[in-house]
């Protein structure tokens, strides 16, 4: 359990405290799959109105959440990266 601000919960699985951001990396065998796993973020992020930061080239794609108007993480990054770890499976 980590505590965020006033709220107590678990970092979803993949993910780490990096300054006040929920961060992950993830894998892809070339650019596209990466450009793909982007698109898909990029759905969830305009269905959730809560946009990650994201960062991406030639086999990687990083992920970072934080709710900046409040400076903290906050349960929107929470729920967004568990529907991100959704893709996955």
């Amino acid at each position: 359990m980590h505590i965020f601000g006033d709220e107590c919960m678990n970092i979803p699985e993949g993910w780490s405290i990096q300054e006040n951001h929920l961060m992950r990396e993830f894998s892809f065998e070339d650019f596209a799959s990466a450009k793909a796993f982007v698109d898909a973020i990029s759905e969830i992020c305009e269905t959730k109105n809560h946009h990650a930061d994201l960062h991406f080239g030639w086999g990687y794609v990083v992920v970072e959440l934080t709710t900046h108007d409040e400076g903290k993480v906050t349960s929107l990054d929470h729920d967004v990266a568990m529907a991100i770890n959704s893709i996955e499976e």
